[in-house]
């Protein structure tokens, strides 16, 4: 410390060594040619008086310059430097709260953006859970569950990795519950998106099905009220005739029927709570954790829900999600069983992946 101060007062010297070097030589020259007139002018000279006057004024001029170099350097060096200290510390703190600002700004920007693409995701997921329950179809089933599911599936793994990049928690201060709520989410939708790639297939072919039957029947009639006068009684009896002997497989019954022995996606378009008050799985392991995550995400210091964090299981994952950050960050080899969105899948939802469907207990 101290070497920093005599440091800065040299770099004073340094800086004004030039006006400090003139008025040092002009003292040196006055005292020199005063003393000199003292030394040389001898008594009853006969402009002794002039002489020594002019001494006297040489001899107080470079007393005078002497003293204002020392008292005004010294006075002007230390104004300097207090100056340049304060200055200094001014701008340290301009630079603090510049950097705090711009922190800040960053953790709000973050947020904003994490809840953007979160409630995006909800509203996907929402719209999507309308209208296949609206339309009741295996059409609009399939188009809802890659035009909407599947995105926001990928869009919610596309959170967790930039989640996973956030080393501290200046940005988000519970970031395990937040990547743990949003892998309940990822969870739920992953279960809908196995249930569909593996009973899809059936689903559109009850679809072209019944829409073949539909197209036949409506063929029928257009053909019928062109050929027949009496065509309300015609078309009854050559519809029943036509269609007497065509029998619908048992197992192809409605569309909606077959999308009814699909557990998941009966979940998911159902009331959020039955009769009894029970909560369906998509208000457990959807809903609650997308709000949950909002929550979280309102500014730096919002606590989490207890409620939730409560929960069984919750505290498992979470410690199943510090096992699998240490073991992808080590040396060991990473197995498919290795997932937390895996992990909730099997464990919480009670999904089968042997045989992909609901395991009841």
């Amino acid at each position: 410390m101290a070497k920093d101060k005599i440091s800065k007062v040299l770099t004073l010297f340094k800086r004004y060594r030039l006006i400090l070097l003139t008025g040092a030589a002009l003292c040196a020259v006055f005292l020199l040619i005063s003393l000199s007139i003292f030394y040389w002018v001898e008594e009853g000279h006969e402009k002794q008086v002039f002489y020594h006057k002019l001494a006297d004024f040489l001899m107080e001029l470079g007393q005078t310059i002497m003293g204002t170099l020392i008292i005004g350097g010294t006075l002007g060096g230390i104004y300097n430097f207090l100056h340049e200290e304060y200055q200094k510390e001014e701008d340290a703190v301009k630079e603090r709260l510049s950097s705090i600002r711009e922190s800040s700004n960053k953790r709000k920007l973050f947020r904003r953006e994490v809840r953007n693409k979160l409630q995006q995701v909800h509203d996907d997921i929402e719209l999507a859970r309308i209208l296949i329950r609206a339309h009741r179809s295996g059409r609009t089933y399939g188009e809802q569950l890659r035009t909407r599911i599947m995105p926001s599936m990928i869009a919610l793994q596309d959170l967790k990795r930039d989640l996973i990049d956030v080393a501290d928690e200046e940005l988000i201060t519970h970031l395990p519950e937040l990547q743990v709520s949003i892998t309940y989410m990822a969870a739920y939708l992953q279960v809908l998106i196995e249930e569909f790639s593996h009973h899809y297939l059936e689903i559109s072919n009850l679809q072209t099905f019944q829409d073949v039957l539909a197209n036949r029947r409506r063929q029928v009639f257009t053909d019928v009220l062109e050929k027949q006068e009496d065509k309300t009684r015609v078309f009854l009896e050559q519809t029943t005739e036509l269609f007497e002997n065509r029998t619908v497989p048992s197992r192809i019954e409605t569309v909606w029927a077959a999308i009814g022995n699909l557990d998941y996606v009966c979940d998911f378009i159902a009331d959020l709570r039955n009769d009894q008050g029970q909560a369906s799985l998509y208000q457990l392991y959807c809903l609650d954790h997308h709000f949950h995550c909002m929550r979280m995400l309102r500014h730096r210091n919002s606590q989490v829900n207890e409620k939730i964090v409560n929960r069984a299981n919750f505290k498992f994952y979470l410690k199943e999600l510090e096992r699998l950050t240490e073991k992808k960050n080590s040396d060991q080899p990473i197995s498919k069983e290795d997932s937390l969105t895996r992990i909730i899948m099997t464990r919480g939802l009670k999904f089968d992946f042997g045989i992909m469907k609901m395991s009841k207990e």
